[in-house]
């Protein structure tokens, strides 16, 4: 999420909600949930990092 140089209280405001409370934050949770889960399985599996770099950094995002 981005915010403009020329930011006003109530543009501040709608998206912080929408980063608690909205589809937005609720998906931004889940991917960094899912980030935390392969973050976990790098430090102890023996391809791990590997694996994390192959999901995470090569993946194309939609």
């Amino acid at each position: 999420m981005e915010i403009d140089n020329d930011v006003k209280r109530d543009e501040v405001e709608i998206l912080v909600r929408e980063l608690m409370e909205g589809e937005k934050g609720k998906e931004m949770k889940k991917k960094a949930t899912e980030w935390k889960k392969m973050a976990k399985h790098a430090i102890t599996a023996p391809a791990g990092s590997y694996e994390v770099i192959n999901k995470v950094l090569l993946t194309p995002r939609s």
